[in-house]
């Protein structure tokens, strides 16, 4: 294998929110051809090749949820309110990660955290090195994470029309910078997490307050120049928009081991024979073609004057033409 590059694309991935969406939309297939093929391995590779379009990537970290999660165990409101797992998944979760491993990916798991904390940490080390990385999840939390080498991919109705969130898209979006995300999340609250927010607060009115004090705390320490009614429903909800703070904030100090991902690379042939050997063909095809296909070359500038828009685009490289699948081949998700 080559050496690694001086400034690699590391793609961090939230294992929990993908082996879900994997799970779910697996579940057809598995009922009709039962689970003795590892579905939900193939639709999370799957979704591995839908967002190698955004790299490519030369490392591959996955995090996941720990089973004891320190979170609910000092506040058990915290997503009491989810409807219970279904019974197969946690079973399906754990044989992901063996997979995943299996095919050379960095799988993190830590006493007490969530994939959130360990993907995190992960854009940490990265930034601390100057390297790009892409986080991959359908959690806006993880928006928080945004930076000058970090976006967000987010998938939307399917996993091939993902977002991607740089800071002026997070800005655009929200109304705030990256690092004003958490504290618009803590004020605005969380509900599928059971989190109530700041009463009588908005995400209008929360995203205005955060640009204008910069953080929670800030806001606290300035309430007596607040209008009476937000300075009220601050007040009110102190303790609330504080814990929501606690709880959305990512657990410091954490170490993912980065720098043996990027060592170990990306292998689409290891990748493949993982596949294949769990009956996964049709996801082995797909991540082999997601990573060996060269990307399209990039659009030509946008001419200044409007008619040379022709000449611009008749001088531009021609996009290869790939023959995969080849003859026809129906492929399937998985």
């Amino acid at each position: 294998m080559p050496p690694p590059p001086a400034s690699p694309r590391v793609l961090a991935v939230d294992g929990n929110s993908l082996g879900h969406r994997g799970f779910h939309s697996a579940r057809a297939e598995a009922e009709r051809e039962g689970w003795s093929i590892p579905f939900v391995t193939g639709a999370v590779v799957g979704m591995l090749a839908s967002a190698w379009i955004e790299g490519p990537y030369d490392a591959v970290v996955v995090g996941f949820d720990h089973p004891t999660n320190q979170r609910k165990l000092d506040h058990p409101e915290y997503k009491a309110n989810r409807a219970a797992t279904h019974p197969d998944l946690p079973g399906h979760l754990q044989a992901l990660r063996g997979h995943l491993r299996d095919c050379g990916f960095t799988v993190a798991e830590i006493h007490g955290a969530e994939a959130d904390d360990l993907l995190a940490a992960t854009v940490d080390t990265c930034a601390e090195r100057g390297w790009p990385c892409d986080v991959l999840s359908s959690d806006r939390d993880l928006t928080a994470l945004v930076g000058p080498n970090t976006r967000l991919l987010r998938p939307r109705a399917t996993f091939a029309d993902l977002k991607v969130y740089d800071e002026a898209a997070v800005q655009d979006e929200y109304g705030v910078p990256p690092a004003g995300y958490t504290d618009l999340a803590a004020l605005r609250g969380d509900p599928s997490d059971g989190l109530a927010g700041a009463t009588g607060i908005g995400p209008k009115m929360a995203a205005r307050l955060v640009r204008d004090y910069g953080s929670v705390l800030a806001m606290y320490d300035a309430l007596q120049h607040l209008a009476p009614r937000v300075e009220a429903a601050l007040r009110s909800s102190r303790d609330r928009v504080l814990r929501n703070l606690e709880l959305m904030a990512p657990i410091p100090h954490l170490s993912v081991d980065v720098e043996g991902a990027v060592a170990a690379g990306v292998d689409h042939r290891r990748v493949e024979a993982t596949m294949d050997g769990l009956g996964l063909y049709a996801a082995a095809r797909r991540f082999v073609r997601a990573v060996t296909t060269p990307p399209p070359p990039p659009l030509p500038p946008i001419p200044s004057d409007p008619d040379d828009l022709v000449g611009a685009f008749a001088a531009a490289a021609p996009t290869p033409v790939t023959t995969s699948p080849v003859s026809g081949e129906q492929v399937s998700l998985f």
